[in-house]
């Protein structure tokens, strides 16, 4: 048995549906009508960072800890990249072992590739990568860099975008799939391969990026503006064809998997608010104020050089550098003996950190009564901000770990609040107010601050096919069943630690 897994990092299970319907993506509608289709849940739900380690070592985030390429340390009082001595992570495919050999190519978020009984590349063509470019023999990458080119940096301008610049991107993102690929395909045939993994990174930046018109800086012309209403779906035809290619070098006796651990749709992110807004819930205030020194003055000078020009200085450094200057900027200055809680990097829903006593180096939160009582009053003042224009609740849900993922290994790495948005499109705002807490104005009403006009949604899809595999739903999987349905079909039992299971109209199909 061969089985075939086609990553489409944040395929978005609509438009995956519709244009597997109208026939824009011929590849996978063929897949589609001859097996298994369902959208899968995801821990993305409540943190948006953590569908690739829970697909990958399928377990829940309060397992693996992972929420964010960049994490909070408590005991340095600082974020930065997990390493696999801190935070361990295992691909499954690194253990498929008894003679089986595997071919990975670029799934996001995984450490090194150290020697296995197969061959892996991380950070070829991806931004989703820990720790950049690599191969589990470092001879491997040497040579796809001589006759592919080297591995793409990507980096992503967190403005409002020009209309020639997000086409280019369209192109770019074309480019690295097809590049993706031809490496991928080189690979399957240099060598015998039972199970062969690769990732697509394009659905996820095109479906930032281009959305919709809400992250473009001025007005397009006609020609422009239809191009770019097309440029997402001219994406998925890209990932559409390279999933025609990958099957046809696979040969038709290939269990294919084509999927994706979590969506896109309209942003819906307020995180962009959420500093100022926890300040006042903290303080009672019901206006801005601007500190002599701290954070907030480091803020100030920063948001007066132009975003383009922080962008050019922060791609010429190193990754460390460039990860500690996210940091300072983050946190740099502050004082914790005033510090009560923080808002953590995050890309769609708002997490915040309480500074609690005996788990931060300098905490000054007491466990028990008062850190819930604390907890309480962030969730009860953030649920007053509504929106300006209409009243609707801006807050849709706060959660706390434990209670969505269990006392797992690592739920003390998490956030201590998860801030779940309201569904509307953040774009519209032209301000959000409390009673209590006063107005905060968004920085660019009718636009996406950051240019993302796309952000994430909490399912993902899954395509099933091949010898033995009928048409079948799969709605109500998760994507922890990933990897124990892999697992079944090469007849390798689940592994204790895994909290996924075998996907039972999959996992009949399983090798002799």
């Amino acid at each position: 048995m061969r089985v075939l897994m086609i990553g489409l990092d944040a395929g978005e299970p609509s438009l995956i549906e519709r244009w597997t319907s109208d026939g824009s993506m011929p590849h996978l509608a063929r897949l589609r009508s001859a097996g298994a289709y369902g959208r899968l849940a995801s821990s993305a739900e409540w943190l948006v960072g953590s569908p690739w380690p829970t697909f990958y070592t399928s377990s829940t985030p309060g397992d693996h800890g992972f929420y964010h390429y960049l994490l909070w340390h408590p005991d340095r009082m600082a974020t930065a990249r997990p390493t696999h001595a801190q935070q361990p992570m295992r691909p499954f495919w690194r253990d498929l072992n008894a003679g089986r050999r595997v071919i990975a190519v670029d799934v996001p978020l995984t450490y090194h590739a150290e020697p296995f009984d197969g061959i892996e590349i991380t950070g070829y063509g991806t931004h989703e990568s820990l720790v950049g470019a690599a191969s589990s023999d470092p001879a491997l990458l040497a040579s796809i860099s001589r006759e592919f080119g080297p591995p793409v940096r990507l980096h992503e301008i967190y403005d409002l975008s020009r209309p020639r610049d997000l086409l280019r991107e369209r192109d770019h993102m074309l480019a690295i799939t097809e590049r993706v690929t031809d490496v991928t395909i080189s690979l399957m045939r240099r060598q015998p391969w039972d199970l062969s993994i690769v990732c697509y990174v394009a659905p996820h930046r095109a479906g930032h990026r281009m959305w919709d018109l809400t992250g473009l800086a001025g007005e397009p012309a006609p020609a422009e503006r239809a191009q770019i209403e097309d440029a997402l779906r001219q994406v998925y035809i890209g990932c559409d064809d390279a999933i025609g290619r990958l099957c046809e070098a696979a040969g038709p006796d290939a269990t294919v998997m084509v999927f994706s651990v979590h969506g896109m749709g309209e942003n819906t992110c307020r995180t962009e608010l959420l500093d100022e807004m926890l300040d006042r819930v903290l303080t009672g205030r019901s206006a801005p104020h601007a500190p002599a020194g701290g954070t907030g003055l480091i803020k100030r000078l920063r948001e007066k050089v132009p975003v383009s020009w922080r962008h050019e200085l922060k791609r010429r450094l190193p990754q460390a550098a460039q990860d500690g200057l996210t940091a300072f900027w983050r946190t740099g200055g502050k004082d914790w003996s005033r510090t009560r809680a923080l808002s953590l990097l995050a890309d769609l829903q708002g997490y915040i950190r309480i500074n609690l006593k005996g788990r931060e180096a300098q905490g000054v939160v007491e466990p028990g009564g008062e850190y819930e009582s604390l907890c309480a009053r962030i969730s009860d003042g953030l649920a007053t901000f509504r929106d300006a224009d209409t009243g609707e609740p801006v807050v849709s849900a706060i959660g706390r770990p434990r209670e969505l993922f269990g006392d797992g290994e690592r739920v003390e790495r998490l956030p201590d609040l998860l801030v779940k948005w309201c569904a509307t499109p953040s774009a519209q705002h032209r301000a959000i107010v409390s009673e209590q807490f006063g107005t905060i104005a968004w920085p660019t009403p009718g636009h996406a601050v950051t240019g993302r006009s796309g952000n994430h949604r909490p399912e993902g899809f899954l395509v099933a096919a091949g010898p033995g595999i009928g048409t079948a739903s799969l709605d109500g999987a998760h994507i922890m069943d990933l990897a124990p349905t892999v697992l079944a079909l090469f007849g390798v039992p689940t592994p204790s630690h895994m909290k996924g299971r075998p996907i039972a109209a999959l996992a009949a199909r399983r090798e002799d």
